[in-house]
């Protein structure tokens, strides 16, 4: 069996009316599997269940067998990001909003600090505290002690931290300043005190902190987003690609991962930002986030709902209507490639998902709207079921997940040492 094959925890899926159930997983030299569309279940050699879990054909039906976390689970989601693109094509951007990741503009380090050997109780206790979240408790322990002298530079930055972590920004600084007065080179302090600068403003101390904050991957994308930020609001349009260009260089290699910042990400909300500030500017500012959409470094969902949070916020309903109906018809394209909604079972989402395609493409958002908008009613589906082929009464969902082989064995020992 392949090591990754061999990793695959199994689950156990069954109905809760009729309690037909089949398991998905390895089973020594056996690799279980199921089928999302006739709900079929298989089994194969490991031999044929390829390192990257490659699902084989279901025999009856042809759709990729299910090998691992089943697909359906996803379909709660996937339909509540088309519901929240046609909704903000409609002018209610409400939905889509919590669906947009807040990304940090600044970053800091904010783990506690490590204690040390004979470090004094009190010290050990409060940084415990801080690291179990009890940052309350962490900061009057530090406060208590603040003038002893074993209020190190530890001590000032757990101290800043506690304050941060509470939102006493303005505590939070101080104490980071006492902690640079003890060491002025402090890479961490400096981090620290450069995005809390950052936030209020002051962007030549910020600038001045995080030129000596190191060559982390923090430090490194606070001095890039500084550059960003600093760009916009000076400029009128989109800045300069010479300053978009530096950023980018100091940032490093940006990252798909839906929470990351980029630069591109952080350009467009800036620009955003500005934007509802002075008034928009329904042309000029239309112009100058389609030329900024153009730095976005990803096409994904995140990406494009980014843009569409964006037109729809400031009501530029061409824009809006220009990036939501490619996403929407993405999004239902994804949506009809799923097994289940390609089954007997799914026929209800295969023939809503038509009406939405047919509608998108005519430019009909409302009438795409009452399509979708009732599958979000299902019960099964809000519960990351869906329903029985067998009984057409019951839904199907993960009722048991055994852990790794290891315990899987462990727990099986145990068992035949207790018959």
């Amino acid at each position: 069996m392949s090591e990754a094959a061999n990793a695959e925890p199994r689950r156990f899926l069954a109905c809760d009316r009729c309690g037909v159930g089949a398991w998905v997983g390895p089973d020594g030299d056996r690799f279980d599997a199921w089928c999302e569309c006739c709900q079929r279940a298989a089994s194969f050699p490991t031999t044929l269940v390829s390192r990257d879990l490659v699902a084989p054909r279901c025999e009856s039906c042809g759709e990729p067998m299910t090998l691992g976390a089943p697909r359906f689970e996803e379909l709660f989601g996937e339909i509540q990001n088309l519901v929240a693109v046609l909704e903000a094509w409609t002018g209610d951007p409400r939905r889509l909003r919590p669906l947009v990741p807040e990304r940090p503009r600044f970053l800091a380090d904010l783990d506690a600090p490590e204690s040390r050997a004979g470090d004094p109780p009190a010290l050990g206790a409060a940084l415990a505290a801080l690291r179990s979240g009890a940052f309350g408790d962490a900061r009057e322990r530090l406060e208590a002690m603040r003038d002893g002298s074993s209020f190190d530079l530890r001590a000032w930055v757990a101290l800043g931290i506690a304050h941060q972590r509470l939102g006493d920004l303005a505590a939070a600084e101080d104490a980071f300043a006492r902690a640079l007065d003890r060491e002025p080179l402090d890479a961490r302090a400096r981090l620290d005190r450069a995005a809390l600068r950052a936030r209020r403003g002051d962007f030549e101390g910020a600038r001045s902190d995080v030129a000596h904050a190191g060559d982390g991957a923090e430090a490194r994308w606070n001095r890039a987003a500084l550059r960003v930020l600093e760009a916009v609001a000076a400029g009128t349009g989109l800045p300069e690609p010479e300053r978009l260009a530096e950023a980018r260089a100091e940032a490093g290699p940006p990252s798909p991962y839906w929470s990351d910042p980029t630069v591109g990400r952080l350009l467009f909300a800036l620009l955003v930002e500005r934007a509802h500030a002075r008034g928009a500017s329904a042309c000029g500012d239309a112009r100058t986030l389609r030329a900024a959409e153009g730095e976005l470094e990803f096409e994904t969902f995140d990406d494009r709902s980014l843009a569409l949070l964006g037109y729809a916020s400031l009501e530029l309903a061409d824009e809006v209507e220009r990036v939501a109906a490619p996403l929407a018809a993405a999004l239902v394209v994804g949506l009809s490639r799923e097994p289940f909604a390609r089954g007997p079972s799914g026929r209800f989402l295969a023939a809503a998902l038509e009406t939405v395609a047919s509608e998108t493409s005519a430019g009909r958002p409302r009438q795409a709207l009452a399509a979708a908008t009732p599958l979000l009613a299902r019960s099964d589906l809000r519960r990351y079921r869906i329903p029985c082929a067998r009984c057409a009464q019951g839904s199907v969902g993960v009722e048991r997940v055994e852990e790794e082989p290891a315990a899987r064995d462990t727990e099986r020992g145990a068992e035949t040492g207790r018959s």
